[in-house]
Protein backbone atom coordinates (compact mmCIF):
# COMPACT_ATOMS: atom_id res chain seq x y z
CA UNK A 1 0.00 0.00 0.00
CA UNK A 2 0.93 3.64 -0.46
CA UNK A 3 -0.01 6.84 1.34
CA UNK A 4 -0.19 10.42 0.11
CA UNK A 5 -0.04 12.82 3.06
CA UNK A 6 -0.86 16.53 2.96
CA UNK A 7 0.47 18.90 5.62
CA UNK A 8 -2.24 21.50 5.12
CA UNK A 9 -2.26 25.17 6.01
CA UNK A 10 -5.32 27.42 5.97
CA UNK A 11 -5.42 30.44 3.72
CA UNK A 12 -4.50 33.78 5.24
CA UNK A 13 -7.35 35.38 7.16
CA UNK A 14 -9.31 32.16 7.67
CA UNK A 15 -9.99 31.15 11.28
CA UNK A 16 -9.06 27.70 12.56
CA UNK A 17 -12.76 26.94 13.13
CA UNK A 18 -13.79 28.00 9.61
CA UNK A 19 -10.92 25.98 8.12
CA UNK A 20 -11.87 22.86 10.06
CA UNK A 21 -15.54 23.19 9.17
CA UNK A 22 -14.78 23.73 5.49
CA UNK A 23 -12.37 20.82 4.99
CA UNK A 24 -14.44 18.45 7.14
CA UNK A 25 -17.79 19.17 5.51
CA UNK A 26 -17.58 20.99 2.16
CA UNK A 27 -14.27 19.79 0.72
CA UNK A 28 -14.53 16.22 1.96
CA UNK A 29 -18.04 16.01 0.47
CA UNK A 30 -16.59 16.87 -2.94
CA UNK A 31 -13.99 14.13 -2.63
CA UNK A 32 -15.32 11.10 -0.71
CA UNK A 33 -17.41 9.45 -3.43
CA UNK A 34 -14.69 10.00 -6.03
CA UNK A 35 -12.11 8.30 -3.81
CA UNK A 36 -14.40 5.36 -3.07
CA UNK A 37 -15.23 4.96 -6.77
CA UNK A 38 -11.50 4.62 -7.51
CA UNK A 39 -10.74 1.94 -4.89
CA UNK A 40 -9.01 4.25 -2.40
CA UNK A 41 -8.46 2.36 0.87
CA UNK A 42 -8.86 5.29 3.27
CA UNK A 43 -9.17 9.07 3.50
CA UNK A 44 -8.48 10.54 6.93
CA UNK A 45 -8.07 14.02 8.39
CA UNK A 46 -6.51 15.30 11.56
CA UNK A 47 -7.78 18.88 11.59
CA UNK A 48 -8.42 21.64 14.09
CA UNK A 49 -9.42 19.74 17.19
CA UNK A 50 -5.93 18.28 17.52
CA UNK A 51 -3.88 20.85 15.71
CA UNK A 52 -4.84 24.28 17.06
CA UNK A 53 -2.10 26.04 18.94
CA UNK A 54 -3.92 25.48 22.24
CA UNK A 55 -4.74 21.82 21.57
CA UNK A 56 -1.20 21.04 20.45
CA UNK A 57 0.26 22.64 23.56
CA UNK A 58 -2.11 20.79 25.89
CA UNK A 59 -1.80 17.38 24.24
CA UNK A 60 1.96 17.53 23.81
CA UNK A 61 2.37 18.67 27.41
CA UNK A 62 0.26 15.74 28.61
CA UNK A 63 2.15 13.19 26.56
CA UNK A 64 5.68 14.57 26.77
CA UNK A 65 5.52 16.33 30.16
CA UNK A 66 6.71 19.65 28.70
CA UNK A 67 9.84 17.96 27.30
CA UNK A 68 8.98 18.53 23.62
CA UNK A 69 10.55 21.74 22.26
CA UNK A 70 8.09 23.97 20.38
CA UNK A 71 10.24 23.92 17.25
CA UNK A 72 9.75 20.14 17.01
CA UNK A 73 5.95 20.39 16.85
CA UNK A 74 4.47 20.58 13.34
CA UNK A 75 2.70 23.87 12.77
CA UNK A 76 0.33 22.73 10.02
CA UNK A 77 -3.41 23.19 10.46
CA UNK A 78 -4.36 19.70 9.27
CA UNK A 79 -2.89 16.40 8.19
CA UNK A 80 -4.77 14.59 5.45
CA UNK A 81 -3.88 11.06 4.41
CA UNK A 82 -5.10 9.12 1.39
CA UNK A 83 -4.14 5.42 1.32
CA UNK A 84 -4.31 3.25 -1.79
CA UNK A 85 -3.12 -0.15 -3.00
CA UNK A 86 -1.95 0.94 -6.43
CA UNK A 87 -0.59 4.33 -7.49
CA UNK A 88 -2.80 4.17 -10.59
CA UNK A 89 -5.87 4.26 -8.33
CA UNK A 90 -4.87 7.74 -7.14
CA UNK A 91 -3.79 8.78 -10.65
CA UNK A 92 -7.35 7.99 -11.81
CA UNK A 93 -8.70 10.24 -9.05
CA UNK A 94 -6.51 13.15 -10.12
CA UNK A 95 -7.41 12.72 -13.80
CA UNK A 96 -11.17 12.44 -13.19
CA UNK A 97 -13.26 15.34 -14.57
CA UNK A 98 -14.87 15.84 -11.13
CA UNK A 99 -11.44 16.25 -9.53
CA UNK A 100 -10.30 18.63 -12.24
CA UNK A 101 -13.49 20.70 -12.29
CA UNK A 102 -14.63 20.65 -8.66
CA UNK A 103 -12.17 19.20 -6.13
CA UNK A 104 -8.95 20.82 -7.29
CA UNK A 105 -10.42 24.33 -7.80
CA UNK A 106 -12.03 24.09 -4.35
CA UNK A 107 -8.58 24.33 -2.72
CA UNK A 108 -8.67 28.08 -3.45
CA UNK A 109 -11.42 28.46 -0.82
CA UNK A 110 -9.35 27.21 2.12
CA UNK A 111 -5.76 26.25 1.34
CA UNK A 112 -2.53 28.21 1.67
CA UNK A 113 -0.85 26.40 -1.19
CA UNK A 114 2.60 28.06 -0.89
CA UNK A 115 2.91 26.71 2.68
CA UNK A 116 1.31 23.31 2.08
CA UNK A 117 3.67 20.32 1.97
CA UNK A 118 3.21 16.77 0.73
CA UNK A 119 4.71 13.35 1.45
CA UNK A 120 4.33 10.12 -0.48
CA UNK A 121 5.53 6.64 0.33
CA UNK A 122 4.78 3.11 1.36
CA UNK A 123 2.09 2.66 3.99
CA UNK A 124 2.64 -0.08 6.55
CA UNK A 125 0.28 -1.16 9.31
CA UNK A 126 1.89 -2.88 12.29
CA UNK A 127 -0.90 -2.65 14.88
CA UNK A 128 -4.62 -2.45 14.02
CA UNK A 129 -7.56 -2.58 16.42
CA UNK A 130 -5.20 -3.34 19.29
CA UNK A 131 -3.66 -6.33 17.52
CA UNK A 132 -0.19 -6.84 16.06
CA UNK A 133 -0.76 -7.43 12.34
CA UNK A 134 2.73 -7.56 10.86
Amino acid sequence: MFAFTVFGYRKDGMSEEDYHNYISTVHSAHLKALLAKNDIVSYTMFPKQHNTAAAKAELMSTIYKDQMPDDKIADCDALVRIVFNDVQDYVRVREDPHFLGVVNPDHAHFANFPKTKFAMGWYEVHVADGQVVS
